[in-house]
């Protein structure tokens, strides 16, 4: 596990903590002996430690956006509303009056998934690919592209939960070992999601019929995903389309890489014998004579001038080292020319790698597969 998913986890450990601390030991009124101080001392976590522990864990760790940190104080304002005694909650209805237009959002959000959905079958009809990457492809902004990744997710569900659906996706390179990808994970997964929905209904029923249909017919609907994640994980993990290879590490996790950006892949795997270890250096196909290079000699003098200019804006790139598969021992490890764009949980976390470790089941037939088609052609 990478360090950045680490530090959400721990951070998404503390703040459930604190808020429910806060639930139980807040008295209900400030007339106790305690006075005030357990409301300060709530105040003190929720608007000042957290934010400072999001900053760092979140914002800083994971390279996000600054103006994310608007999304703790709004979380830790709506705890204190219902956690705090009366006379000190009032202060923060301003949370219940905007409630009304974020329902209003969100179904504004809804029917234009619903209307995404739609689309999104209807032209899944013909599709050959993974929707993300057309979708994606549209935009050179990050922002704009992380969006469209996070919208594009839902009718790239549907397209791999229903076989007939993806039945004109292009053969994959080959299959990465991946939790996600075993029956026995997707087995489990139902059968939490049915126990989950059982308990939720029970548990509602008694206080809302209609409120309990919907909170179990949602965590069903979640099937729709994790069947889409198992068929990709087992069988679309890795695959070539456009000239660029495609890593799907789960269906929440993807890499789109530009062959041409590909500079060495290297082999190594527990089952090979040392001097079977494969390196090989994939190099861009060289096309026309000598006044073809002269132009990719001024493109390259162009790239190399304006990249001075994007080292102000780029994003930084991470130290780490990204594994994709599980073992204990990767099999191939790719090196890029300039650092690849990783976008985790739909497009909400993007961070950019110069290196991955992969670990697939037939590592020697995707390093000849790829240098076969990324070699210098005969002239």
């Amino acid at each position: 596990m990478r360090t950045t998913v680490k530090y959400r986890l721990l951070f998404l450990l503390i703040a459930i903590s604190c808020y429910y601390l806060g639930f139980t030991f807040i008295p209900e009124t400030t007339d106790t002996t305690l006075g005030l101080y357990p409301v300060i001392f709530a105040s003190i976590i929720y608007f000042a430690l957290l934010p400072v522990l999001y900053w760092f864990m979140i914002i800083k760790a994971g390279k996000q956006k600054a103006w994310k940190l608007i999304l703790i104080f709004s979380l830790s304002s709506a705890i204190a509303r219902y956690s705090y005694p009366a006379d000190v909650a009032q202060y923060f209805d301003f949370i219940i009056w905007l409630r009304y237009p974020i329902i209003a959002i969100l179904l504004i959000l809804e029917l234009f998934l619903i209307s995404v959905v739609v689309k999104g079958l209807w032209q899944a009809r013909t599709l050959s690919g993974d929707p993300r990457i057309g979708v994606f492809e549209k935009y050179d902004d990050e922002k704009k592209q992380g969006l469209a990744l996070t919208l594009a997710t839902e009718p790239a569900s549907w397209y791999y939960a229903i076989p007939r659906l993806s039945r004109r996706h292009i053969k994959a390179l080959d299959t990465i070992t991946l939790l996600s990808g075993k029956a026995w994970h997707i087995t489990l997964v139902i059968f939490s999601l049915l126990c989950i929905a059982t308990i939720s209904y029970q548990l509602l029923v008694q206080w809302s019929e209609m409120v309990a249909l919907i909170v179990a017919s949602f965590i069903m609907y979640g099937l729709i995903i994790f069947i889409a994640n198992y068929r990709l994980s087992r069988h679309y993990s890795l695959y070539i389309q456009d000239e660029k290879l495609i890593i799907n590490n789960s269906i929440f996790n993807f890499m789109v890489i530009p062959l041409k950006d590909i500079a060495t892949i290297t082999a190594t795997a527990e089952d090979l014998h040392p001097e079977n270890a494969i390196e090989q250096t994939l190099q861009k196909v060289t096309k026309g004579k000598s006044e073809a290079s002269n132009v990719d000699e001024i493109k390259t003098d162009e790239a190399q001038s304006g990249k001075i200019q994007d080292e102000k804006s780029a994003e930084v790139v991470s130290k780490e080292l990204l594994k994709i598969g599980r073992s204990k021992q990767h099999n191939i490890k790719i090196t890029f020319k300039q650092p690849i764009k990783y976008w985790g949980m739909m497009g909400s976390f993007v961070e950019s790698f110069e290196q991955v470790l992969i670990n697939v089941e037939h590592p020697t037939q995707v390093i000849s597969t790829l240098n076969a088609i990324n070699s210098p052609k005969q002239q």
